[in-house]
Parts: structure tokens; C-alpha cells; sequence
């Protein structure tokens, strides 16, 4: 992987993404638009569904503004939300931290690592643990770092990396592995890991593990957009003879994922922390996303019947990610019938997958909806009598681990430990959440789901309320969700190793970095999770 040419800041240069319109209404109106949509029988929808219907349509047919000016009310659009929750104190060392992190990244990728070009490896660790290899999975996440400064950035010289992964994973493809060989079946995309060398990893391991392709897929797939956008005819040349081709068999890297995903997403798989072999929600988010990229990329590219196939598995997907709601709290399980492996489900491959998912707002599985705000505080608190560096804590943001039920404590087998990227997901997952808040100033609406999650910040509130931006307690709701967000930072950064270092665990007991050194993954998620913070803090200005 090449670097950023010499002399351009290292530092994270971020550029707020687009936001929604800003909705302005005025109670009254929005009254009206809610009992009409309850009294319509085809309304027949959650008031979380409601609030999405609501604004879609106001944005799509209606000027609330001029409703609220015809009767005189003034509209809370725009409504203050008075001191800026984001630490400036705590924005400089994770500014600092991100510039370090985005250092590592490249630092732990191709010749510089000891690999073949292109390669990550997930760590330089070699013994207790020898993590000296390079996963799909942790290699698409990281290369996603890059391709996400690309996109706010512009940085042309970016691209060069992106390439050079692009190259290096088809050319992993089409190794011959224990998981099966690229010309039979392609089989052998489900193998979780490599040498660094590019030669197969033959040893005993959870396998296959089927979210790395999906990952590999959405990564490649926004380069691929980023391409066509720009146009030049190198560029849709470098796309259609490297990313994505319509042959069959499928040849190109893009259009192998994709195939292998379809055909294959509804069959067992490892989960991603290596462990369950089943069905699991993170994976299948993440095989939602890239089929319905994917889909949208071969429209692009007029490979049609294969843009139906994608878009029918992804409908199918969909549907089968409500199989892991749990009923009556709402709140989502990491994979099904979870007590069959003595565990609550909790798990942080929740958050992880809303991350690698791509949903926004208050979709279903979008950083705001009801279900994952019930399922972060369910998380958030299954650690807070786990770990003895939170006992005794009297802030709601903790440190937290994979699931409260982990054994593995970075070497071998014991006890589990909290994780840096794990305890930062959450505070990446509520940033995404407060840019959908103050960019669309969106009403609250208080149900048995999410009641829990906001009577945290609230003790006040209670089911059927709807808090607009004009109440001061939906302004307070909204601060204090963004310092619970900062809470989880804070943990990072009493935590970190030596000179900024992000190893893969915390000590549960002592608080002292531990497990394999220099987590590649830890740098990835500390990069884009303060990516996001930026952009939530600048939504208070």
C-alpha cells in the first residue's frame, strides 16, 4: 500500500458529508400530520416508522415552514442547542491520536510490514498472539479508512493504495486454501486468512467465514463509484478491466464477491470473532450492503440480470435480519437462539455491523432506530459489573468487550477483556446517530423500545411523549447522548498504550494494554470513528 505523498498533513482532514435539508415544522402541522397518518389504515405503522414516514413526505410534498408562517407560528428549525457537548480538550488528542492512527495503518500494510503489496496484516505481533497474518475481513475495514479519506478529501494520491489492494485480493481469490479453490465453487473466498507472503494459511482455524467477501465487495465497490463519477475514460477502463466485469464464470474481484456472497449467504459461516459457526447478523448486514451496492453497481454497469439476482438476495437478507429482534425489548441479537452457547447475545457485532452497514438515521438497523439504541444500552451495560476497571464508575460510558461472556484474553483462554475498537463502536455508532438529530432535527418519539435508552439521559420521560427541537428537554436529551458518546473516548484515552499506542485489549483487572500489539483494526476504527465525531460536533455549532 502506498502512502500519502511527502509533505501533505497526516492529520485527518475532514470534510462534513452531506446532510439532509433541515425540517422545520411547527407542532400544530406536525399533529396533523400524525393523526392522519394513525387514522389511515394503510398507516398502520410503529411510531418509530411513523417519524421516517413523517419526515419523508414533509420532505417530499409539503413546506412546513410556510403552514407554521399561514398560522402564525414560528417553526423550531434551527433552535440552538446551546453549549457544544464535544471536549476541546479531548478533540486535540484524538486529533493527535487519528494523525497516529492513519501513520499505522500504513506503516502495517505491504513491503513496509513484511507483506506483499497490498497486504494488511492484522498485527506485528508474532508470538503470544502471532497475529502476523493478513484476514480479509480486518484488510477490507482498514483499506475502507483509506477509501473514506479519498472521498472527503479528494486526495488523489490515495488511489495508489486502493489499487494496489484491488490487485492483491484478486490475486487471494484464486489461491487454493482449506476452504475450497476459486474454480470450484469459489469456494475458497470463505477463507478467513493468509500468509503474508500470499500463500494459504493451512493450519486449524474457524472456517469458512463469509463476511470478509461482503466486506472486500463494499469496499472495492465505493472505489468503483468513485471512478465512474469522476469519468475519464482511464478510469471506467481501470474499472471494467480490474473491479467489476459481467463475465461468467466471474473473473474480476468485484463480480467474484458479489457471486459468492448471493449464492452463499443463507449457508453457516464463523462469526467474525471467529468462534460460532451458524448464522449471524453481522454478516448478513454486511452481505446486505454489498449486494444492494453491488446492485446498483452493475445497474451502472448494464450487467442487469445479475443487478435482479443481487437486489432479490439482498430483499431476502433483509427480511431475515428481523429474525434476530428479540421480543419483547426490541433489542438485536448477534446471532439466533443464543443460550444454545450459554450467552445473552449481546454482543459488539451489533454496532460493528450497523457500522459496516451503511444505514442511516432511523432505519431499521440505522444508528437512530429504536432497536439499536435499545441494543447499545443493553450492550453498553452487560459489561458494567463485568470488568473490575468499571466498578465503582459512575459515568454511563464504560469499557467494553466483544460480549460479556468472553474467554479469550488476547494469548489463550481465561477471561475476557474490554477492546478498543470494540468500546469505541459505540461512540462511532451515537455519533452517526447525533448527525441524523441535528442535521434534520428530528422529533424523539418515546416508545417501550427506546424508553430505556433515553430515560438514561431523562428520568422524566415517558412513554407516548414526543419531544420536538423546540422543547428544552429534546435539546438535553440530545446533549447528553452526545457527552455519553465522549464518555466512551474518555475510556480510550485513559486506557491507551505508551506514546498513543492501541494494542487489541484493555486488562479488565488493571487497565493496561493487552493481546496483540498495535491492532491494525484498533488504528482503522480509532481513524473513521473520529471522522464522525468531527462531523457530529460540527452539527452543535
Amino acid at each position: 500500500m502506498v502512502s500519502p505523498a511527502q509533505g501533505k498533513s497526516s492529520k485527518p482532514n475532514a470534510i462534513p458529508r452531506r446532510t439532509p435539508r433541515r425540517l422545520t415544522w411547527g407542532p400544530l402541522s406536525l399533529g396533523v400530520v400524525a393523526v392522519l397518518l394513525y387514522c389511515i389504515p394503510q398507516f398502520a405503522i410503529t411510531r418509530n416508522a411513523l417519524n421516517s414516514v413523517v419526515t419523508d413526505r414533509v420532505n417530499q410534498f409539503v413546506s412546513l415552514d410556510g403552514i407554521a408562517d399561514s398560522l402564525g407560528l414560528s417553526s423550531f428549525g434551527g433552535h440552538s442547542l446551546g453549549r457544544n457537548p464535544c471536549d476541546s480538550a479531548l478533540s486535540a488528542w484524538i486529533e493527535d491520536e487519528a494523525a497516529l492512527s492513519w501513520k499505522k495503518i500504513f506503516e502495517q500494510t505491504g513491503p513496509a510490514a513484511g507483506a506483499l503489496e497490498g497486504f494488511v496484516i492484522a498485527s506485528p505481533s508474532t508470538k503470544d498472539p502471532d497475529y502476523l497474518y493478513t484476514w480479509t475481513r480486518d484488510s477490507a475495514i482498514v483499506t475502507s479508512a483509506i477509501l473514506e479519506k479519498l472521498l472527503r478529501t479528494g486526495d488523489t494520491a490515495l488511489e495508489a493504495s486502493l489499487r494496489l489492494y484491488a490487485y492483491s485480493q484478486k490475486s487471494l481469490q484464486r489461491v487454493c486454501n482449506p476452504s475450497g479453490c476459486f474454480d470450484n465453487g469459489m469456494h475458497g473466498l470463505g477463507e478467513p486468512k493468509y500468509n503474508v507472503d500470499g500463500t494459504a494459511f493451512t493450519g486449524s482455524w474457524g472456517r469458512p467465514q463469509r463476511d470478509g467477501p461482503a466486506l472486500r465487495a463494499i469496499t472495492l465497490v465505493g472505489f468503483a463509484d468513485y471512478l465512474l463519477e469522476r469519468g475519464t475514460p482511464q478510469d471506467i477502463a481501470f474499472v471494467k478491466d480490474h473491479l467489476y466485469a459481467s463475465d461468467m464464470p466471474a473473473e474480476s474481484v468485484i463480480k467474484a464477491d458479489l457471486e459468492y456472497v448471493a449464492h452463499y449467504w443463507k449457508d453457516n459461516s464463523f462469526d467474525l470473532w471467529e468462534e460460532i459457526d451458524g448464522h449471524h447478523f453481522f454478516t448478513y448486514i454486511a452481505s446486505l450492503r454489498a449486494l444492494s451496492c453491488g446492485a446498483a453497481l452493475a445497474t451502472k454497469l448494464g450487467d442487469t440480470n445479475a443487478a435482479q439476482f443481487y437486489s432479490a438476495q439482498a430483499v431476502q437478507i433483509e427480511v431475515e435480519l428481523h429474525s434476530f429482534v428479540s421480543k419483547p425489548n426490541g433489542v438485536v441479537l448477534a446471532y439466533k437462539e443464543p443460550k444454545q452457547f450459554n450467552r445473552t447475545g449481546l454482543d459488539a457485532a451489533v454496532p460493528l455491523g450497523v457500522l459496516v452497514s451503511g444505514a442511516q438515521g432511523s432505519s431499521d438497523w440505522g444508528p437512530a432506530s429504536d432497536h439499536i439504541l435499545a441494543t447499545l444500552k443493553a450492550y453498553v451495560d452487560s459489561f458494567r459489573n463485568e470488568y473490575k476497571i468499571n466498578k465503582g464508575e459512575k459515568k454511563l460510558a464504560v469499557a467494553t468487550g466483544r460480549y460479556a461472556e468472553d474467554v479469550y484474553d488476547g494469548i489463550g483462554v481465561s477471561i475476557g477483556n474490554p477492546w478498543y475498537l470494540t468500546t469505541l463502536s459505540v461512540s462511532h455508532v451515537i455519533a452517526r446517530a447525533l448527525q441524523y438529530y441535528t442535521s434534520t432535527q428530528s422529533p424523539i418519539w418515546i416508545n417501550h423500545i427506546n424508553q430505556p435508552f433515553w430515560a438514561q439521559f431523562d428520568e422524566k420521560i415517558h412513554l407516548g411523549e414526543v419531544l420536538t427541537p423546540r422543547d428544552k428537554r429534546w435539546r438535553h436529551l440530545i446533549s447528553e447522548l452526545a457527552r455519553w458518546s465522549e464518555g466512551f473516548w474518555q475510556v480510550v484515552r485513559k486506557y491507551q498504550g505508551v506514546h498513543g499506542q492501541l494494542d487489541e485489549q484493555i486488562n479488565r483487572d488493571t487497565g493496561l494494554p493487552q493481546g496483540a500489539k498495535n491492532l491494525t483494526w484498533s488504528y482503522a476504527a480509532f481513524y473513521l470513528a473520529s471522522l464522525d465525531r468531527a462531523d457530529a460536533c460540527s452539527g452543535f455549532n
